[in-house]
């Protein structure tokens, strides 16, 4: 295995090879340019990510661009083919460090295992890391920076305009044009996805014809097709006179590559005469020199395509190699102007920079919590006559409660190269001091001995039934693998809640789709809970796991690694949706996601209940699986239905799964009268002998009245853990017997269409409940 130092130095070979940009300009747009339909469909492995694209960009304007064509097409192709097995390459040699870490503790004598101290001491060294920064996603959509970017430099919106020209509005104006020009010019390629469709269409031809080496004659077709897929730009010219069958030929190749090019070029008059589009391009632009980008050398240093994503090939022509980089610079560079340019501006910089921080934080969790129920600047006195620590925003849900800590910390660029020292001062500053601030205000909440005071000076009055705070830290900034370094680099104690440590890019996309307060801290408990259970790259691979599936740990099941294809699930459902594109719902999982409309009524109706406690129980029910739930309130509408047909009362209940813990279980039970304290009674003592009986840690009981149209009119929890009682012992024997007059039923599991139905109505479930099923 080779270094990286080597794997570069023959990328620089290469990238300096005659008629490169061609072969580069071919992987730019096949890589980056991506149907909406089929995002879910792409193969993330196949391509090139964008940091990998700007590593070839940056090598490549350190000499002046050669815009002399290939000495052929079979040099075209592989270039373009060696681009991918140096990249791929270079990604295997970032391995190296690990391999001899590796190498070395299996030399080493056995030792008391301590898995967060080990997993530190081998993972959380800075070269550790290049790898995990470098290939990690962009962690945001393109979209997303230029709806952050008012709200960000909202404050230093004078001092942008009069020492940069740079007006925020406009920006975003010219970044949206410059994406249309492009996007318009792209209409011209008929882009195959041969990346993803290869591979199964050889698998098919196998299977019809084995007798073929069809790897072979894919390898010998492929190329072709690659190139075909421009065949629009070989006709893009003119023919005067009559021309050979060879001047065509070559007419037509020189077509292509002035048309290749063409593909990323903008003009100042696409434009429409902009006064201020000059300003912008002296900002975001830059000429290919003999100097040009000399500091660039390895992975994790400063790269000017990243704050310069336009390069200018003369005083109209402007070459834009990856469109997101524009959406990127523009929301990252002004802070460095500001930081480098005007060093008396960096105090006031930095408390713009907090006070926008926790704004845009509290706006988000306000939407999902409501006004009500959501806090920022939250002070915390311990009546001592001095606050304990603030919490920037505070959010309340029954008996939960949600710390919120923001930071607005950059990862440097010593810490990308892989400096330990560097590295850990970023994460210090990013996530461990906000962590530990959480901590603080976790366990002033749930001591109840403080007081809170929200940002006017207000006292927040707390329920005494808050039973857990969890912890988020957010910061402001793209930051680079922060989810893997969060759970490698955190120093916590082992009885300590793990935080989920997010973006505010994260937090946009959880608030979209979890926009109920309920799902959203539901989420947030179970990321939380299932830290060292569950492992993705990013927060996006997370989520879309949870709404495809539900984050849940299987008793069989130590640690799940989940893929990052779950990530594409919400990528092909937001951004079309976000960027306003008319796609169909072919392929879209998250639209048919685990709820159903059963079983929200049934939570809308808990919600409706002034109970802390009422919390506690919709987590439970969201336990359960999807059809479980399902059952539920089929049994539930089932009962209750009986009840007012024969007049009679009805019950059933759900003894715990064993496999699980704690052991929650539910009783049902419909009253055949109006009377409110006999239900409650009547619930109450079920409830008791049914939880004895079934030694459950936790139980639920719902009730309803015959003469109510509501699915539920009293409630009944009860999460005292068991133990062996006397008097319950008595009572749940004489109430229920040996056998029990009252229903016991499992739901977990899918009915048989023949089996009798669990209702209890003596039919089978297919005339039952299961009827039209």
């Amino acid at each position: 295995m080779r270094t990286a130092e080597q794997v570069i130095s023959d990328i620089k070979n290469l990238i300096y090879t005659k008629g490169y940009i061609y072969a580069l300009c071919m992987i730019l747009f096949e890589d980056f340019h991506i149907d909406p339909e089929k995002m879910h469909e792409m193969d993330i492995h196949q391509r090139l990510s964008v940091k990998e694209a700007s590593l070839l960009l940056g090598f490549l304007v350190q000499k002046k661009i050669d815009f002399a064509t290939p000495d052929s097409p079979s040099d075209l192709i592989n270039m373009k083919q060696k681009t991918y097995e140096l990249m791929e390459e270079l990604h295997a040699s970032f391995m190296i460090p690990f391999l001899e870490k590796l190498e070395k503790s299996s030399t080493e004598e056995h030792k008391e295992i301590n898995f967060r101290k080990d997993q530190k001491e081998f993972f959380g060294k800075g070269n550790m890391f290049v790898e995990s920064i470098f290939y990690s996603g962009t962690g945001v959509y393109d979209f997303q920076y230029l709806d952050f970017l008012e709200r960000k430099y909202k404050y230093d919106a004078h001092w942008l305009s009069d020492n940069k020209n740079f007006n925020i509005q406009k920006t975003q104006s010219t970044v949206r044009c410059i994406k249309q020009v492009l996007h318009e010019k792209s209409k011209k390629v008929n882009l195959y996805a041969t990346k993803e469709k290869t591979p199964q269409l050889i698998e098919d031809l196998k299977k019809k014809s084995p007798s073929e080496d069809w790897d072979k004659i894919a390898k010998e077709t492929l190329p072709m097709m690659e190139v075909h897929q421009y065949v629009n730009l070989f006709f893009d010219y003119k023919v005067e006179g009559e021309l050979t069958t060879e001047e065509l030929r070559e007419k037509g190749w020189e077509a292509f590559y002035k048309g290749l090019i063409e593909l990323f070029v903008i003009r100042k008059s696409d434009f429409d005469d902009d006064p201020d589009i000059d300003s912008f391009l002296s900002n975001f632009s830059f000429s290919v020199g003999t100097s040009c980008n000399h500091q660039f050398k390895m992975v994790g240093n400063y790269n000017i395509i990243n704050s310069n994503p336009l390069i200018k090939l003369d005083e109209e022509r402007y070459f834009v190699p990856i469109v997101f980089l524009i959406f990127e610079a523009v929301y990252e560079t002004p802070f460095y102007w500001m930081w480098l340019e005007d060093k008396s501006y960096r105090s006031q910089l930095a408390e713009n920079r907090g006070n926008v921080g926790e704004e845009i934080v509290y706006e988000f969790l306000k939407k999902t919590f409501g006004e009500q129920r959501t806090f920022k600047s939250v002070k915390i006195n311990t009546g001592k006559g001095h606050d304990v620590t603030d919490i920037d925003a505070f959010c309340v849900l029954g008996s939960k409660a949600l710390c919120v800590q923001v930071k607005s910390k950059k990862l440097t660029e010593l810490s990308r190269t892989g400096d330990d020292d560097q590295l850990q001062k970023d994460f210090q500053g990013a996530v461990q001091d906000a962590y530990k601030q959480g901590l603080v205000s976790r366990q002033e909440v749930l001591k109840r001995s403080s007081e809170f005071f929200d940002e006017n000076g207000h006292k927040i009055t707390l329920s005494e039934d808050i039973n857990e705070v969890y912890i988020m830290v957010i910061t402001t900034e793209n930051y680079p693998s922060l989810t893997h370094q969060a759970h490698i680099m955190l120093d916590k104690k082992e009885d300590d809640p793990f935080p989920i440590v997010l973006t505010v890019f994260d937090l946009e996309l959880i608030v979209y789709y979890l926009s109920d307060p309920y799902d959203f801290l539901y989420y947030i408990k179970l990321r939380t809970l299932l830290m060292d259970d569950f492992r993705a790259d990013e927060e996006i691979v997370y989520l879309g796991y949870h709404l495809d599936r539900k984050l849940w740990k299987s008793p069989n099941t130590n640690l799940f690694v989940i893929d990052s294809s779950y990530g594409l699930l919400v990528d092909r459902n937001y951004y079309p949706l976000k960027a306003g594109l008319d796609v169909s719902d072919e392929g879209d999982a998250i639209k048919s996601r685990w709820k159903n409309e059963g079983f929200d009524k049934l939570c809308d109706r808990l919600k409706t209940l002034n109970e802390p406690k009422i919390t506690d129980i919709i987590f439970h029910l969201l336990d359960w699986s999807g059809d479980a739930r399902k059952n539920l309130v089929d049994y539930l509408i089932k009962t209750k239905k009986l009840t007012f047909k024969d007049g009679k009362a009805h019950d059933f209940s759900i003894p715990p799964d064993g496999s699980y813990s704690p052991r929650v279980g539910i009783t049902y039970y419909s009253l055949n009268s109006g009377s409110v304290k006999d239900l409650q009674k009547r619930l109450l003592m079920l409830c008791q002998a049914r939880k004895y009986k079934s030694e459950g840690d936790v139980w639920i009981g719902f009730g309803s009245l015959n003469n109510s149209h509501e699915m539920i009119d009293a409630i009944v929890f009860n999460e005292q853990k068991w133990e062996y009682d006397k008097e319950l012992e008595t009572m749940s024997k004489a109430l229920l017997g040996l056998g029990g007059k009252s229903r016991l039923t499992r739901i977990g599991r899918k009915i048989g269409r023949n089996e009798s139905c669990p209702c209890g109505s003596g039919l089978k479930h297919k005339k039952c409940c299961g009827l039209n099923k």
